[in-house]
């Protein structure tokens, strides 16, 4: 390996230790109280340090949102990809694929529950972290509108439904999240339990 490859590795090592700080000070803290000098400490280096890849604490909240919001959208586009033409199973697979994907990043989870908001405009769902705006759950809001013009949902009001669906599935993830002493099932199969429940309400 040549000086300037193990470099390179080196940087992006010490560039993902950052943001992995940074994630989990934000998450136990609250981003409104973390210094630069806080997630410095935490890797035992200093604030400057950190300023060669982050200007400021809002440059690294939205390079997280922007790692993690990519990740759950290339897994959202894997699941549609191998869905079938019924839009209401491949939205409850969308589901449970996040569902799954927040229990193994409960930090994450933690900061987006805080700090993140939904917008709409022109029809289109909008995820808001900071001053950055996401289409992730778009997805979901599409899903949910092909379900409806194909009858497999009784109720016909989409935007309601993405709302109930987002509350209902937010604190399932909290719920598990944050009592892991409960006795459970595997997570798959819970989840599957779950949505049958969440779904029996409102499908045709």
């Amino acid at each position: 390996m040549s000086v300037q490859v193990r470099k390179e590795r080196e940087r992006a090592q010490l560039r993902q230790k950052i943001l992995d700080a940074a994630l989990r000070v934000f998450a136990e803290q609250g981003y409104r109280k973390v210094s630069m000098r806080k997630i410095a400490a935490l890797i035992d280096y200093s604030p400057t340090t950190i300023y060669r890849f982050f200007r400021n604490k809002t440059e690294l909240l939205q390079t997280i949102a922007a790692e993690t919001y990519g990740n759950l959208s290339a897994r959202f586009e894997k699941i549609k990809a191998e869905g079938d033409d019924n839009p209401l199973a491949t939205l409850k697979s969308l589901i449970k694929g996040y569902i799954i994907f927040c229990v193994e990043k409960p930090d994450m989870f933690r900061l987006f529950s805080d700090f993140g908001s939904f917008e709409m405009e022109n029809g289109i769902m909008y995820e808001r972290l900071g001053g950055t705006r996401y289409q992730v759950y778009q997805s979901w809001f599409s899903l949910i509108k092909q379900s409806i013009e194909s009858g497999c949902l009784e109720l016909k009001d989409n935007t309601r439904i993405f709302l109930y669906l987002w509350d209902s599935v937010n604190g399932y993830i909290s719920h598990r999240i944050e009592h892991p002493g409960i006795p459970r099932k595997p997570l798959a199969e819970d989840v599957n339990l779950y949505l049958h429940a969440v779904f029996s309400g409102i499908e045709t």
